[in-house]
């Protein structure tokens, strides 16, 4: 699947990768591309393209496809962004993705890996053309703007907001994505919308249960296809309209939508643009795909039997690779069904018990048994935090896992029949090679060279050693079944045409290979006879209702096994190794007819102009964007008649921030003034990742803070005077922060140190100056340096209610020396304010086992500090807190806030202190209930139901030094015990948010039970 949409919605801010390790949930995906690459870029009529050094051919290629699809969308599209629109071609992931972000500033990222999985963005003319066709549907699209919007971006520029700045990014992704795909369809020629990926699952929705509605479109969801929903949904929904109303109406409707004065009126701005509001036509749209897909399920039904296979694993959602041993005993393949890990499974032919071999990194690549009984596989890794790739890998019977090859990009890889080497394929550049790796030394020699016209997919080696099958794409626009010899020279062509023709197996007597194709509009599977005499004749395995993809045949020749498509994802089914039963093709679709070749360029054309490549300045999309204006009310404090003094008159100010297009720089930067001009607040925070690894960041700060109540202060005649206590706090720090981001695991480490300086001053109740402090000392300066490492293997699935399946946790020492205190101040307890600091944190999951629709959890929790030295006073830690009491429930406690260290449900916010603090939480957590149902076009979606029961204890105590005021002995411990219910909501067309309703009960003391709201899991 191609993720397209990537929103960037906060400004950079200093952060450390060691709390991005924290709360990392693995598996990860490398998204940002490596800042410190050695970028080059040049500029085309609209767009500035960079990319990596080694890929100028590549780029000079993207930028054309961008011109020829920006001239297109221009006249049949609606109006283009202003300004140079920044395309970033990047080569770090060994995966097909893009995205798009309208902030803060136009921008399109491509990864330069050609999808040849045979997925739903298989069916293309040239692959960068249909990812840039549809990224550039986004820039267009998002940013669009209505009045408000206009006259907002012409004062502030362009703002990390939604609507009504960017009002398109707030519409549902049903719609982003619907448009775009749409477009990249009908100005490419082939795309999603032509070709029958999307037709694959609309068909087997309408014939297993029905077309998911509206709402459940509107919302996101895990539920099958979940991410893809969007994309198949809009596209085929967009379609229908154009087809009825005209394309234009399209475009009317997404300016209708832009230029809402209130958001998320869907159908009255589709009733504006088409005649009739979302929901009617929805309805409209999906009656006649019903009668339209049962129409077609009837019409293959006569044209031959159906084919009736026999269930291997109808786990879902995603399956496939299936391979039986040498021997024709056992059969492995790769499954993720949502719940529990992705993973090699072992089992009878038959699916009878089966069992995980290993867990593998997502279920993208393939299986091949060598002679010996070994599994060897592929799959991704990082190779850095920013980079990840493919590599091969073996397993043994009993699960063992050892790595062949080590950063050198290797998918798609089979075993030859004597076990010395494999047959693979090495991505990079924008394309591919086949190479030969030596299995004991992991050594790479190339078979065929990588070319930009020609990326391969799916060796197989022959029974005999001596061809290759293997899937080959070559322009224009031929995805193919080929047979090459040992030396890498093409033999023969099974195939020539359009259609996604893919992963070819070789029956056991080497004389012919059976292949998935789509060539009758319908995936199945196929075969012919290859080295015997005269030319290969196509017989076609399988008549299904839904799609055929990854045949494999036993070495007995008994069964072919394969991936079939239902509703609810990818099965694994096997039918009679039967070659009597096969039969004439179906007729193949008009679709799929080869291309005519393309006219010769006349004689003496000049040949297009070169771009001037240039090093790549950070500068050009480094600067300020916009501004935010800040406005802070005045702060107000009482007196000792309870009458109410302001303190600060209101502050005013702005904020900015800013980084460059691969990340080398980031910033943020506020100021505020009071409106006497009498206060001046502001931040500044700036990181530098051109190492790659570490990050170095820089902050500095200032801020003001004072009492709510006035201090009662005596002068020498007796008289008493009131006063509030002022405080103005400068900080400045310096951080580094190292990463070893994996797959499935995160460790970081960050050091900082900083200086604090710290002004307190009395301020009369009018406003005016108070006395001079004298205790404690009116000006304090400290020196502090923090060491934190943390570590996250915590695993979360599709369908998953919690982590599970791993730990997490950190540690953090914190030293902070106070300065310039004379020799008999220092050390003292009231007067030095240095102290050393500990803290702690581990979080431990188990799933459980599935009992519903995802697994039980078994989750715990200890938190632990202890601080000592002179400014380690009774209120350093503190336990306690319900996370969210009804007073907060409007307050930032309920979006997440700042999680507790020391948490106890169920007693109120400081419910103790201390210098020494330990806390623990143990849960249950299960799920409930799969709502998935929205309400139509209205911006609200339900997704899941779960809920958890739990047990907090904690205590806090100390120092225990005998004076009076000061000494803090350790008390009962603290127990509560609760329940929290929770539901996934996806509100505003965004991502679901985990809302948690829960109520704890104090056992130990304690006000009584306490009720609070809070979002996400409890830790």
């Amino acid at each position: 699947m191609m993720s397209c949409l990537h929103y960037i919605t906060s400004v950079p801010r200093l952060r450390t990768a060691a709390l991005a390790a924290l709360f990392l949930t693995t598996p990860a995906t490398a998204q940002e591309p490596p800042p410190n690459e050695a970028w080059r870029q040049f500029d085309t009529e609209h767009f500035t393209v960079t990319y990596p050094e080694q890929m100028g051919r590549l780029a000079r290629r993207a930028g054309s496809a961008a011109e020829r699809a920006y001239s297109l969308l221009e006249e049949r599209f609606v109006d283009p962004p202003r300004g140079r629109v920044q395309l970033l071609l990047t080569d770090h992931a060994d995966f097909a993705n893009g995205y798009a972000s309208p902030r803060p500033y136009n921008r399109i990222t491509v990864f330069a890996r050609p999808p040849m999985d045979g997925g739903s963005i298989s069916y293309y003319d040239d692959w960068l053309e249909l990812v840039i066709t549809h990224e550039l549907v986004h820039t267009f699209h998002l940013d669009m703007t209505g009045t408000i919007g206009r006259v907002i971006r012409s004062v502030f520029g362009r703002p990390p907001a939604l609507w009504p700045v960017f009002p398109s990014a707030a519409a549902p992704t049903w719609m982003l994505e619907g448009l775009a795909t749409y477009y990249e369809s009908q100005l490419t020629g082939a795309g999603r919308v032509n070709g029958t990926w999307q037709e694959m699952v609309i068909r087997a929705a309408v014939l297993e249960g029905g077309l998911d509605d509206l709402g459940q479109v509107t919302g996101t969801s895990p539920v099958w296809p979940a991410g893809n929903r969007p994309y198949v949904y809009g596209a085929r929904y967009m379609q229908h309209m154009a087809e009825v109303h005209g394309e234009d109406a399209l475009n009317d409707f997404a300016r209708s939508v832009a230029g809402l004065w209130v958001p998320y009126l869907m159908d009255g701005a589709a009733a504006r643009a088409f005649g009739v509001g979302v929901g009617p036509s929805w309805r409209a749209w999906a009656d006649e795909t019903t009668e339209q897909y049962r129409a077609q399920a009837a019409e293959l039904a006569v044209s031959a039997s159906l084919t009736a296979p026999e269930t291997v694993d109808a786990s879902g959602r995603l399956a496939g690779q299936p391979v039986v041993s040498p021997d024709g005993n056992v059969l492995a393949y790769m499954r993720s069904d949502g719940v529990g890990e992705s993973q090699i499974r072992l089992a009878e032919p038959d699916g009878s018990g089966a069992r995980k071999l290993t867990r593998v990194n997502g279920v993208g690549g393939s299986l091949s048994w060598a002679p010996d009984g070994g599994l060897f596989f592929t799959q991704l890794e990082f190779a850095d935090r920013y980079r990840v790739t493919s590599d091969l890998y073996r397993a043994g019977r009993d699960g063992s896992v050892e790595r062949v090859t080590r950063g050198l990009r290797i998918s798609h890889a089979d075993v030859s029949p004597d076990g010395r080497r494999a047959v693979a394929v090495q991505e990079g550049g924008g394309s591919n090679a086949l190479v030969l790796v030596e299995l004991s030394s992991g050594e790479v020699t190339t078979l065929v060279e990588a070319a930009p016209d020609r990326h391969w997919a799916y060796p197989r080696w022959s029974p005999d050693g001596a061809s290759v099958a293997a899937t080959c794409w070559r322009r224009p626009g031929l995805m193919d079944i080929c047979i090459l010899g040992e030396d890498g020279e093409l033999v023969a062509e099974v195939t020539r045409d359009r259609a996604v023709d893919t992963a070819p197996f070789w029956t056991p007597d080497g004389t012919a290979v059976v292949w998935s194709s789509d060539r009758t509009g319908v995936p199945n599977l196929f075969a012919a006879t290859v080295l015997g005499p005269g030319p290969a004749e196509i017989r076609q395995v399988t008549n299904v209702l839904g799609g055929a993809v990854h045949p494999s045949v036993d070495a007995r020749r008994r069964w072919i096994h394969f991936a079939s498509y239902h509703a609810d994802g990818w099965h694994l089914e096997r039918i009679p190794f039967s070659p009597g039963d096969w039969f004439a093709p179906q007729p193949t679709s008009p679709r799929f007819t080869p291309p005519a070749p393309g006219p010769e360029p006349p004689d003496g054309a000049p040949p297009p102009t070169e771009p001037t490549p240039r090093r790549y300045v950070p500068i050009q999309t480094f600067r300020p964007y916009y501004w935010a204006p800040l406005y802070v009310s005045r702060e107000e404090g009482t007196d000792m008649d309870g009458a109410t003094h302001t303190v600060f008159e209101p502050f005013i100010g702005f904020a900015t921030g800013g980084r460059d297009l691969v990340g080398r720089h980031s910033y943020s930067l506020a100021a505020r003034l009071t409106t006497d001009a009498s206060r001046f607040s502001g931040s500044f925070a700036y990181n530098y990742a051109g190492l790659g690894d570490p990050v170095l960041g820089l902050s500095m700060s200032q801020t003001h803070d004072a009492s709510s109540r006035t201090l009662p202060v005596t002068d020498q005649g007796g008289g008493v005077h009131e006063f509030f206590l002022v405080e103005r706090e400068q900080r400045m720090s310096l951080v580094s922060s190292f990463l070893r981001q994996r797959y499935r695991n995160a460790a970081a480490l960050t050091l900082s140190g900083g200086l604090v300086r710290e002004h307190l001053t009395l301020q009369d109740v009018d406003g005016g100056e108070g006395p001079v402090l004298s205790r404690p000392s009116p000006r304090s300066t400290f020196t502090q340096m923090r060491a934190t490492l943390s570590f996250a293997n915590t695993q979360r699935w599709a369908l998953s209610v919690s982590r599970q399946d791993g730990v997490r946790g950190y540690v953090s020492a914190r030293l902070r020396r106070e300065t310039g205190l004379e020799t008999d101040e220092s050390g003292r307890i009231g007067i030095d304010g240095s102290f050393n600091e500990v803290t702690g944190e581990v979080s431990a999951f188990k799933a459980l086992g599935r009992l519903g629709f995802a697994n039980h959890v078994l989750a715990f929790r200890l938190s632990g500090g202890a601080a000592y030295g002179p400014g380690a006073d009774q209120f350093h830690f503190d336990i306690g807190d319900a996370e969210g009491q009804p007073e907060q429930i409007t307050g930032l406690t309920l979006f997440g806030g700042t999680s507790r260290l020391f948490p106890v449900r169920g007693y109120r916010s400081g419910f103790r202190s201390g210098r020494l603090a330990l806390s623990w939480s143990g849960e249950y957590r299960f799920p409930l209930a799969i709502v998935d149902r929205g309400f139509g076009a209205w911006p609200l979606f339900l997704d899941r139901l779960h809920g958890s029961v739990f047990v907090d204890g904690g205590n806090a105590w100390g120092p225990v030094l005998g004076e009076r005021g000061y000494d803090n002995p350790a008390q009962p411990v603290l127990w509560s015990a609760g329940a929290e219910l929770s539901l996934i909501v996806a509100p505003l067309y965004l991502p679901g948010l985990d809302l948690r309703f829960g109520t704890g009960y104090p056992l130990v003391g304690g006000d009584g039970p306490a009720f609070y709201l809070r979002v996400g899991n409890s830790f």
